[in-house]
């Protein structure tokens, strides 16, 4: 396939656009500064291509592609017009992919299935670690539940993980921001980079993670019946973790606001502490309920080696490039596209392994009867993209 990947020489478009290389599909590397690609492009056998997305977008078409993957961000600063890419993709009989975690930006592409389903085309927002992964592995690990009572979702990279300046702004943006969280059965107010927990991926590799806004959030409860749905994100040196706990304190209780300027300054931060610290990191999916009146917890579990963990953001890309035939067109969030072998088998060539462990505890428990997925949906008012906050402002 022609593929176009915008910020295709960025950090994840980069790592996108390797594995894409791998399958052999014919790339360009776009962006407003190519000769920053232009090794990357000489090795890969692609193109480069100067695109100023915000003043002449319509260049992107100029080669014919057949998907366009957006794996520039950050996706939470696109502005009062997020979806021209999108747009002229469906005008342009093209599939479209992005590595977008924001909420409000992956829930909102759905404004555009009815055009994108008469067009014969899809746009996935969020193909993607999350929710593009995640939802993949939560749907298989829910399956024998009748009952879920919580999704618990962790991404917890090594130190020597590449981060680019849209990578700390996409971090750094949220930190100490509220958001919605659903549980207990309810939408609770959470802060970024707070509610610290550990999480043991192997034995003897403990990292810690915190609350962090990813669309899972907001898609999966709805999807899935869940009591809770749970997400967070974490960075192997402490003084990293501290640092932005600090800074979400600060903002929450509103006596600091980021400079633009510190957000270089975090990023050289970022690169002077990259030599310390480690090249595995992991990723952790769990999921809690019931099957047949007994408590059942099942976990996913990914680790990376050798640095290879960067990659898994451009993995739901390759495996859907893959399989592309076989989407359904429209316009909407990467929600549980293709099952966890397909998508397993898009890491096969990495230094990346992954586990399912099964944890049934004998007794059976009662519990109150709750939502089962694909059964019946919850009769909450669900919030849509720009809603205020509403409710108490707790940390959760």
């Amino acid at each position: 396939m022609k593929v176009v990947i915008i910020g295709g020489y960025g950090v994840f478009g980069s790592l996108t656009a390797r594995l894409l290389a791998r399958d052999g599909h014919q790339l360009w590397l776009a962006g407003r500064h190519p000769e920053k690609g232009r090794a990357l492009a000489q090795e890969l056998g692609a193109q480069n291509m100067k695109l100023d997305i915000r003043k002449a977008p319509q260049a992107l078409f100029e080669v014919a592609p057949d998907v366009v993957i957006d794996a520039a961000g950050p996706f939470q600063h696109y502005g009062a017009d997020p979806y021209t890419v999108p747009r002229l993709c469906i005008a342009h009989g093209c599939n479209y992919l992005d590595l977008s975690d924001s909420a409000t930006f992956t829930k909102g592409i759905t404004t555009l299935n009815a055009k994108a389903k008469v067009a014969g085309v899809f746009l996935l927002s969020g193909a993607s670690s999350v929710p593009g992964l995640s939802s993949c592995i939560v749907e298989e690990l829910i399956e024998p539940l009748d009952e879920v009572d919580l999704i618990d979702i962790a991404i917890l990279p090594g130190n020597r993980a590449p981060r680019g300046m849209s990578v700390i702004k996409s971090i750094v943006s949220g930190v100490g921001r509220p958001y919605h969280v659903w549980r207990d059965g309810a939408w609770q107010v959470a802060i970024g980079w707070t509610d610290r927990k550990i999480y043991e991926l192997e034995p003897g590799m403990r990292r810690a993670g915190y609350s962090v806004e990813v669309p899972d959030n907001m898609l999966l409860p709805e999807r899935t019946g869940a009591k809770s749905v749970m997400f967070r994100a974490g960075l192997e040196l402490p003084l990293m973790n501290w640092t932005l706990h600090l800074l979400a304190k600060l903002r929450q209780h509103g006596r600091f606001e980021m400079p633009s300027l510190a957000y270089s300054a975090l990023y050289i931060l970022s690169k002077a502490l990259y030599p310390l610290g480690s090249d595995r990191g992991g990723m952790l999916v769990r999921v809690s309920g019931t099957s047949n009146g007994q408590s059942v917890t099942r976990t996913w579990k990914l680790i990376a080696e050798k640095g290879h963990g960067p990659f898994v953001p451009g993995v739901m890309c390759r495996a859907i490039s893959r399989e592309h035939k076989n989407i359904e067109a429209g316009a909407r969030p990467c929600l549980a596209e293709l099952p966890r072998p397909l998508v397993e088998g898009a890491l096969a060539d990495l230094e990346i392994h992954t586990d399912i462990i099964d944890c049934p505890i004998s007794e059976p428990l009662i519990l109150e009867k709750v939502k089962t997925r694909k059964r019946m949906k919850h009769r909450r008012a669900w919030p849509k993209p720009g809603d205020p906050l509403k409710g108490p402002r707790r940390e959760v």
